[in-house]
């Protein structure tokens, strides 16, 4: 009983992570992964076929479960890396644009002379 509380835990952390990481595209490689995984270590263990197909169920629906709930809550920004705090949607009527508050250094300079390439 114990071997199936650590692939059932080992599946939901599984989700977790990959609800941190990747796309929805992700859980079917991961859902065969754990499904084999869990295959066969229930049968090296002496599992029978209904224990079996339970538990591998379980770990497939925490997997999924857990992937939902780190989808859905509200996250910081400091732990999306789609959220950008620097730029927000409008264009820079100067050329040069900060980075991470750079442009204190460097306001006051002015932009290149125009050459002509002949």
């Amino acid at each position: 009983m114990d071997i199936a509380l650590i692939l059932l835990v080992a599946s939901a952390l599984i989700g977790a992570v990959a609800g941190l990481r990747f796309k929805v595209l992700v859980l079917v490689p991961i859902a065969l992964l754990i499904a084999l995984v869990s295959a066969a270590v229930l049968r090296m263990y002496g599992f029978g076929a209904g224990s079996g197909i339970v538990t591998i169920a379980a770990c497939l629906v925490l997997s999924q479960a857990a992937y939902l709930l780190v989808q859905t809550s509200p996250r910081s920004s400091a732990f999306d890396p789609s959220f950008d705090d620097v730029t927000d949607g409008v264009p820079s009527p100067s050329p040069e644009q900060a980075i991470d508050g750079d442009q204190s250094d460097h306001g006051d300079q002015k932009p290149p002379a125009f050459r002509p390439l002949l």
